[in-house]
């Protein structure tokens, strides 16, 4: 399996990338936002996408397929990755974090990069 980002904003996508080219483009992306003490939950939540572990996002839906996000880490140094499979491409289309929230409901949000006009815009709340 192997991924493409989808750079923010619809600023356009990468070519399919391994697992191993994914987590460099994004360590270079946390690196830029001097969030380097989330490169573990990254590889983590990236290793959770890769082996099929992701999980569904409620009635969220981009480009018209379901979402399914892969998250790891907590309390401000967390890590979760919203992306759909398309004929067995991950593609990566946000980042953000856990939230607290309230007992039924689990909150994320949108914190590293989002698409905007979309319901995953930068510092929007998706709640499952």
């Amino acid at each position: 399996m192997q991924m493409v980002i989808l750079r923010r904003n619809n600023g356009g996508e990468t070519v399919p990338l391994t697992q191993t080219r994914a987590e460099g483009y994004l360590t270079e992306l946390l690196t830029r936002q001097r969030k380097r003490n989330r490169l573990g939950p990254l590889m983590r939540s990236l290793s959770k996408a890769f082996d099929g572990r992701g999980l569904p996002t409620g009635r969220y839906r981009y480009n018209g397929f379901p979402v399914r996000h892969a998250s790891a880490g907590r309390d401000g140094a967390g890590v979760t990755l919203f992306y759909y499979v398309q004929n067995d491409t991950l593609k990566l289309f946000a980042m953000g974090e856990h939230m607290e929230g309230r007992a039924n409901v689990t909150k994320y949000r949108i914190t590293i990069y989002g698409q905007s006009g979309s319901d995953f815009d930068m510092d929007s709340i998706i709640a499952i």
